[in-house]
């Protein structure tokens, strides 16, 4: 068997993904009061500390970005959060108690979060060049 028709046969859109594989996350963009986050309206290739990005804003400007951070999330199951407030008895019955103890929950109470992108501004696209 030829090790390229494994890549010939592989799916290149899995159901969910997103085109090209990937993953949601969250984008923080560094602004005058902090960062301001958006969520990426469909999964792509999650990017890695250094890297660089570039966003088109509506006016056709670009803007370059450099990864600062990458943060992973994780989260307990939906079975074992607290119920929200007002709405006592809608959580499961392994929920918490409220209060300040954070116990860490067995492995298959746990779900991976949206991961975290925070980005630093280099600039206009090609303003950062050295020479």
């Amino acid at each position: 068997m030829d090790p390229e028709d494994d890549v010939a046969t592989a799916e290149t859109d899995p159901a969910g993904v997103g085109p090209g594989g990937g993953t949601p996350y969250t984008v923080y963009f560094p602004s005058q009061d902090g960062y301001r986050a958006a969520d990426l309206a469909h999964a792509a290739p999650l990017p890695q500390v250094g890297d660089l990005v570039d966003y088109l804003d509506e006016a056709g400007v670009t803007h370059r970005y450099r990864v600062r951070e990458v943060v992973h999330t994780l989260q307990v199951a939906p079975a074992y959060r607290p119920a929200p407030r007002g709405q006592a008895g809608v959580a499961g019955e392994g929920a918490a108690e409220s209060g300040d103890q954070h116990l860490v929950p067995e492995a298959t109470e746990l779900r991976a979060g949206l991961p975290e992108v925070v980005l630093e501004e280099l600039g206009e696209k090609g303003s950062d060049r050295t020479g």
